[in-house]
Parts: C-alpha cells; structure tokens; sequence
C-alpha cells in the first residue's frame, strides 16, 4: 500500500531491551544502555521505535511504602573468616550495607527485602547456613525516630539550558572543524557546567598523536604530552581508549584515586582537576570523536545530567560529520 512503512522485525537487541524492561520499567535510558552494553543514543531510538511501530507501553508497578521487611543482622563469624563472610554478603540482593565491628559482633548487614518471607529464607539459608558463620542475631526496624532522610554526597554538574539553547536551536552551520570545536566548547561549559574540556578525534589503539586533539580548552599542552608518552608506551590505558573501544560513556568521580587512572593519577594532582565525564561522538555506527567534560570540585553526574551531556554530543554529530564529508550539507533556506 503507498506510503505506508514495514514493520521492521525485532533483533536480539530489541528483545533484550524489552525483557529489561519488564524487569524494571522506572529503569533510565542510561542505566539500561550500561546493562545492554551500548549507547545511551541506541536505547532512546529503539524505544522511539518499538513504541512507534510495536505498540510498546512502559508501566511501573510501586510497592506500597512501608511493607517492606528492614532488618539488621549482628553476625557472629569464625575466627579469619569475618572479612570472607562481609564480602559474601555485600553481594547479596537486598543487601544494602555491611560493616566490619568490634565488640559483640564481627559484623553487621542492614538490608531490606520486600516482606517477611523473603528476609527470613535470607537469615536462615544465605546468613546462617554460611560455613564462616559461627551465629546471628536479628533486629526487625519497625520505625524511623529521626536523623537525615538521606546521605547527601558531592553535588552534580548544573545544566544552564537557556545557554544550551541559545548554542543549539537552528540550523548548524560551521565553517570548519575549529568553529565547530569551539561550539562544542562553549556548550560544555556555558551549558553543561564543565570547568575544562577535551575533544580527541583519533582513539588511543590508533595511535594518539597531539594531532588527535582537536580542541582542548583549560586542559595543559604538558598534561596531553605526558598523558600521550604514557599510552604510547603502554604504561597508561585511560579513559578516552575505553570509551573508543565500547562507545559508552565513562565516569570518572574522582580521578585523583580512580583505578582507570592509576598510571596517571600523578599527572592528575598536577592538572588539578578531580572528577571526569567522556563521551562518544557518534553518527551511526561511526565514531567520529570524544569529548571529555572535566571538573574541578568533586562532582557526581547523575543519570540525567549524562543523557543531557550525550544529547547535546548527539547534536553535533551530524555537523561533526558534515566536516568531515560523512554526511550531507543542509539544504538552503530559500
């Protein structure tokens, strides 16, 4: 029939995506990108798609608050196993902390499980029936008396999206790669609050050269030289190769101690910057670039702010491939 488009067949990945999820449909577009092991940008389109051409609807069932089981586990361990069984139980569901003590227990459990049920199969047959556990004690939480609603941490990158705004409506046009890199620049820092910024154009398995960089804007020429001399001769892999390689993003809370970074956390403390956001420049299957958000305070991007930072590299893309001749010009108003 004219105009009418094929319903394209589902794909492994599909299938995939879906069965994700059903197993947790408040799940964000990033954090299910991380579980399938690709893009931000591919998880976006497949859903766009599967709901389009599908008929796919996404619904959460919530839990009522307060029917949860909360308990505390004093756990009594046999001698030189206690560090065995903490571990043990850390990786545990519906574990969510653990703690090595002194005094009457060797160590405690907090978790939570979705009844009573639940958390009493998990003292008898994941606690107890653990060779290293010599006893355990229970407590039932029936109630909150005070303290703070939640553990406050590192603030996040602010977005300024009156900036992004005014960088990304219309048409984008640049004259060449260093107007285009300059654009990039100034989103993310005016728009996605970054101190510093790095745009590499080659990955490391290539062979980084200076030439690589395409722009860097508060990042020292002395920092890239001894961060490149590292690659080259095999002592540093970095975080920029594995971006290349996976073509996901990577966070890097605090690169000053970071194990990615551990072949250059002394250049690091000399740069002076701590947290580190990298990101894949894409246009379809081609990586094009990176771009890398560097900030100076102790900052932790949420799921949010990244699908935002890797929209914003999705907009430039199509002009990063325009420059280099991967796709077509704009058509001319007129």
């Amino acid at each position: 029939m004219p105009g009418r488009e094929r319903r394209r067949e589902l794909d492994d990945l599909d299938r995939a995506l879906v069965a994700a999820l059903k197993e947790d449909g408040r799940a964000t577009n990033v954090e299910l990108a991380r579980r399938l092991g690709t893009s931000e940008k591919t998880v976006r389109g497949r859903i766009a798609r599967l709901v389009a051409e599908h008929g796919l609807t996404i619904t959460a069932e919530l839990a009522e608050p307060g029917r949860y089981s909360r308990m505390v586990y004093l756990l009594h361990t046999e001698p030189g196993r206690r560090l065995q069984v903490a571990e043990f139980l850390a990786a545990q569901p519906g574990v969510e902390r653990v703690h090595l003590t002194t005094g009457s227990a060797d160590v405690l459990v907090a978790a939570q499980f979705p009844d009573d049920a639940t958390a009493l199969r998990f003292q008898v047959q994941t606690v107890e029936d653990h060779p290293g556990v010599r006893s355990a004690d229970s407590c039932h939480l029936i109630g909150d008396v005070g303290g703070p609603a939640r553990a406050t941490g590192p603030a996040g990158p602010r977005v300024n999206t009156e900036a992004l705004a005014a960088l990304m409506i219309g048409t984008p046009r640049y004259a060449g790669s260093d107007e285009l890199t300059d654009a990039i620049c100034d989103a993310v820092v005016a728009g996605l609050g970054a101190d510093r910024v790095l745009i590499v154009t080659d990955g490391p398995g290539t062979g980084m050269r200076p030439t690589s960089v395409a722009k860097r804007r508060g990042i020292s020429e002395r920092y890239l030289r001894a961060l490149i001399r590292r690659i080259d001769d095999g002592r540093a892999d970095g975080v920029i190769k594995r971006v290349w390689e996976t073509r996901q993003h990577v966070v890097v809370t605090d690169a000053r101690t970071d194990p990615l970074l551990t072949a250059a956390h002394d250049l690091v403390h000399a740069e002076g910057y701590v947290s580190l956001l990298t990101l894949p420049i894409l246009y379809g299957d081609s990586m094009l670039a990176t771009v890398s958000l560097y900030f100076d305070q102790l900052t932790v991007p949420d799921d949010d702010y990244i699908a935002t930072a890797q929209g914003v590299a999705d907009h430039f893309a199509v002009a990063f491939a325009r420059v280099l001749g991967l796709a077509p010009a704009p058509l001319a108003a007129g």
